[in-house]
């Protein structure tokens, strides 16, 4: 009886020291977080000290089951988490357990010692666990007969448990123990947990390790109030994003006993707003509970005035009813505002906030250059790789260089914050680092329609552009087409837009060498700009009127028709002398001589490309070939000649799809509706898809028109091979 008097004792100081430390241990008071959260954002409370009170049974194991029959008892557990790590507690134990002995009488341990372990919110509010540890144990039979001992003990086991409110968890776990000299026992126990130090709330909270602490600015003794205030830098760019994302977080107390009613919260700035935003809460706050209330502020676009990070005062007023009177809170909080050209990179996708279609500058720059450069190159080639070329070799001419930026902001958390020049500041200074780069050809190809996207892989960022045609057409016309990116059943080109030697083929060159590279090491990214705004919405960014000097006609032109030439030959040259080779073999010549028409056709060089198709059909009414000749007549504008030849390969393959869009196409563009809603309507039962793709053909007029030009469709021409 004395060791168990002892022993006791032992496991009462020990107890009596873990309650004092986690009492003297400054504590973490965090509010409980409603909604959906990021992950590894806020989840369970991070208390220090927790007491659980377990009862259980005893299933003895290997030789021992043949002695003793199941057995029952109860745990006592203080445990104390780690501040600096929360997933790591460590704590005190003490057990007492009863197990009858098979025809002879029973056998009472206690014991008490050390635990060490880990554990984690494995989903919302619910946690799970593995342990270990050792201490001593004294056990004695229940037969008067005082016999007794007392041996060390280890054990080691798992748990897991729910948190139905803040405080309080139910849970089951399982241990093994080896007591030493005497039995080797698996201990199941279902029992309850209490938490202290976690905030007291309603259901739909999450509770324990792991959330995000608020610091608390003081206690709220009466009625409702926020005891807690936090914002966050605002980033002017996202001016219309705080709309409807959150600017910082309040936490509400009600320190009544009557519920909170009617509650709703308002942000002012009066800098930058010209209105209240108010959140208006639902349902009612409970006497005694907490609540996380997001704050969210519409702010008017004169916030982009701000060169510089300053800070403003935010009125912050809470309107409540409670016991049928309302009731109202004010606060005055600092709210930092960075500059306009403030960036942070947590999501790739922010920097198309910089990219606007409408920007005047871009407009301005991108519409002159595609009126000089129109029709000084092939209908046939793919408008928007001509375009890609004009736009990059003319900013080279304009004189754009790689610059670095200005000396950085910081955030209030000490962070960097990328400075990010709207694409007016970038022409003016005609200079910038990627990121500038990016955000200015990205405008400017959306200014013309051409889509775009941000391709970025570790510490760069450049972009994309969308071919006119298909990814399966692209597969077939290029040369390498590896050099391409397929996403979105779309064909881009990339651009290295910071190579400003060697023109555009070498600046494509390498955005594609760069994008295989990261892309086969997994660190290449992809973000579609139309897409990227559905998040973070264009912001139009005029300033100062800037004198922008264009390149003169002559030598965007020139440069123009070297680059087109440099392509043709690049993409031509392999492909002319394997296909060649082919007619020289073949025993389909028609077939043979018919795809190197097609070639030159593609390219632009229709007078080859017509000898070809007319040396073809002098002999044979070669469906492909009268479908190639009457698409030379197309691109030329002769409607008249181009239908001939279309009808011609009608009454040869009156099914044949592309002859059949071929007739519609040619009609539709001579304004002979009915003809063209015959052929039409025939290739709709033929090839629904390629129906689809042409579907102005539905409509008349400047109807029609419009549907063409926005579909990108009015040169394209589909050849036969």
């Amino acid at each position: 009886m004395p060791k168990r008097i002892n022993l006791l004792c032992i496991l009462l100081i020990a107890l009596t020291t873990v309650l004092g430390y986690a009492q003297d241990k400054p504590k973490l008071s965090p509010a409980p977080t409603q909604g959906a959260t990021k992950a590894g954002g806020p989840g369970l409370t991070p208390d220090l000290f927790s007491i659980s009170v377990s009862p259980g049974m005893s299933i003895p194991l290997f030789s021992d089951s043949a002695y003793f029959d199941l057995g029952g008892g109860a745990d006592l557990d203080a445990e104390l988490r780690m501040p600096f790590f929360q997933a790591l507690y460590v704590g005190v134990n003490f057990d007492y357990t009863y197990s009858p002995i098979r025809r002879v009488t029973s056998l009472s341990t206690i014991d008490g010692g050390a635990v060490v372990g880990l554990s984690t919110e494995l989903f919302r509010n619910f946690m799970v666990k593995a342990f270990g540890g050792g201490g001593y144990f004294d056990g004695f039979l229940n037969d008067g007969s005082g016999t007794s001992g007392s041996n060390p003990y280890v054990s080691g086991g798992v748990g897991a448990s729910y948190f139905i409110t803040s405080n309080l968890s139910l849970g089951v776990q399982g241990t093994y123990r080896y007591f030493f000299g005497l039995i080797n026992d698996v201990a199941v126990a279902i029992g309850t947990t209490y938490r202290f130090g976690a905030p007291s709330g309603g259901g739909g909270q999450s509770y324990g390790p792991g959330a995000k602490p608020t610091p608390l600015k003081g206690k709220v003794v009466s009625g409702m109030d926020a005891s807690s205030l936090t914002l966050s830098d605002i980033y002017p760019v996202f001016y219309s994003y705080y709309d409807d994302h959150p600017i910082g977080t309040a936490v509400l107390h009600n320190a009544e006993r009557a519920d909170a009613e009617n509650i709703s919260i308002s942000v002012f700035v009066k800098e930058f707003m010209d209105n209240p935003k108010t959140t208006t809460i639902p349902g009612k706050l409970q006497a005694g509970a907490d609540m996380n209330v997001d704050l969210y502020g519409l702010f008017s676009n004169s916030i982009l005035k701000n060169s510089e990070a300053t800070k403003v005062s935010a009125n912050i007023t809470i309107d409540y009813t409670m016991n049928g009177q309302q009731q109202e809170r004010q606060h005055v909080e600092t709210l930092r505002v960075l500059d306009r050209n403030a960036l942070s990179w947590d999501d790739d996708r922010k920097a198309a906030a910089f990219v606007s279609a409408k920007d005047p500058t871009a407009m301005l720059f991108a519409k002159n250059v595609q009126s000089i450069v129109q029709d000084k190159a092939s209908a046939s080639l793919d408008q928007t790789l001509l375009l890609a070329m004009a736009i990059h070799d003319s900013l080279t001419l304009y004189g754009l260089t790689y610059s670095l930026d200005p000396i950085p902001t910081f955030t209030s958390n000490n962070q960097v914050a990328d400075y990010i020049q709207f694409p007016l500041q970038t022409l003016q200074y005609r200079g910038g680092k990627c990121s500038d780069f990016s955000v200015l050809y990205a405008s400017l190809f959306e200014a013309l329609g051409i889509e775009t996207a941000f391709i970025t892989i570790p510490g760069h960022i450049y972009v994309a552009v969308a071919l006119q045609m298909g990814a399966d057409d692209a597969r077939k016309f290029f040369q390498h087409p590896d050099d391409l990116i397929y996403q979105n059943d779309k064909a881009w080109v990339p651009i290295e837009i910071t190579l400003r030697e060697g023109g555009f083929m070498k600046a494509w060159e390498l955005g594609a060498k760069e994008w295989r590279e990261n892309q086969g090491k997994n660190t290449a990214r992809f973000y579609s700009i139309p897409e990227s705004w559905k998040v973070y919405q264009p912001v139009g960014y005029s300033g100062t009127t800037a004198d922008i000097k264009i390149p003169s006609d002559t030598k965007i032109v020139a440069q123009y028709t070297k680059e087109v030439q440099s392509f043709v030959d690049s993409e031509m040259g392999e492909q002319e002398a394997i296909l060649k080779a082919d007619i020289d073999k073949s025993s389909n010549k028609p077939k043979a001589m018919n795809n190197l028409a097609v070639l030159y056709g593609r390219f632009g060089m229709y007078s080859k490309s017509e000898k070809g198709l007319q040396d073809i059909i002098a002999s044979n009414e070669y469906v492909p070939a009268l479908v190639n000749l009457g698409n030379i007549y197309f691109v030329k504008g002769d409607m008249d000649s181009a239908l001939k030849y279309y009808q011609r390969a009608y009454k040869k393959a009156p099914t044949n799809a592309t002859v059949l869009l071929c007739v519609a196409r040619a009609s539709h563009a001579e304004e002979n509706y009915a003809t063209a809603k015959q052929a039409y309507g025939e290739l709709k039962l033929q090839d629904p898809a390629l129906a689809q793709r042409f579907a102005y053909l539905d409509l008349r007029g400047e109807e029609a028109t419009r549907a063409a030009d926005a579909a990108q469709l009015t040169g394209v021409v589909i050849w036969q091979q």
